[in-house]
């Protein structure tokens, strides 16, 4: 159902592949590296490029055949790493544990530690559930998915497993999913009119200037004017302030919509 899936949704591989290759940051010496539920290898791709020696691991033969030319294995992920003998320096899962129960997420995580060498690294990214439109409605298009996973349940997971983290966090590169674009909310100061007047407008305004201060008429345009403008600044200190509150209030329910958590063995 995967393969069906990402055709009917047309995800980009390039588009998945950006926002998998930033979890390299994390493993910059080339090593040995096998990245579980690889899908179409996007990540692996752009780990071989890095020089890592990879090996890809996906249940489903329809996925695995958009990885052309990438060394892959077909096979259930807990099977694969119950049975190999193989070490590795770093083991990724990048939108695999959502597809499973806790108790499943637990023994991939167990198992996913013991095949690491010491100093090996683990990196899980999965949906973000502190992203609003991700756990409303994103989240749930998918019919493989089972269950949410935040940070902190897939830190204990790690944890429990004997695995160290060294960073959590969302990923930069994931979409928003923004209705608007923040800069929208930002207020500038209004701009001065361009150009100066000529001398001549100059004379004639300062003449009725002084014409009009000398009249009560003058006097009470003065402090209408002075009125509207304290008005107008309040209502711009007002709008700003509304701005800044609706600013913080969608950069907070609009999370990147991955988040991830990379785990170390001593």
């Amino acid at each position: 159902m995967g393969a069906d899936w990402y055709a009917q949704r047309g995800f980009a591989m390039e588009t998945v592949r950006r926002a998998r290759a930033w979890y390299l940051c994390f493993i910059p010496e080339p090593g040995d590296l096998l990245d579980v539920g690889c899908g179409r290898g996007e990540f692996l791709a752009a780990a071989a490029e890095a020089g890592h020696r990879v090996l890809g691991l996906d249940h489903d033969q329809a996925m695995l055949a958009e990885a052309r030319g990438l060394p892959v294995h077909q096979g259930d992920a807990l099977d694969f790493l119950q049975s190999t003998p193989d070490r590795y320096d770093s083991i990724t899962a990048f939108h695999v544990i959502e597809h499973l129960a806790v108790r499943e997420a637990e023994a991939l995580i167990r198992l996913a530690a013991d095949r690491l060498r010491p100093g090996g690294r683990l990196i899980i990214a999965t949906p973000n559930p502190g992203s609003l439109p991700t756990i409303a409605h994103e989240f749930w298009r998918d019919p493989t998915h089972v269950r949410p996973y935040d940070r902190e349940l897939i830190e204990f997971l790690t944890t429990g497993s004997g695995l160290e983290t060294v960073s959590a966090g969302v990923n930069p590169e994931s979409e928003r999913g923004l209705p608007v674009d923040l800069e929208d909310l930002d207020l500038h100061p209004p701009r001065p009119a361009k150009g100066a007047p000529n001398q001549s407008e100059s004379r004639a305004s300062r003449w009725v200037a002084g014409q009009m201060a000398s009249s009560g008429y003058g006097q009470d345009l003065e402090r209408a004017i002075h009125e509207v403008s304290d008005g107008l600044a309040h209502t711009r200190q007002e709008l700003a302030r509304i701005a800044s509150i609706v600013r913080r209030f969608l950069e907070v329910a609009y999370e990147p919509s991955e988040l991830y958590v990379v785990a170390r063995r001593s």
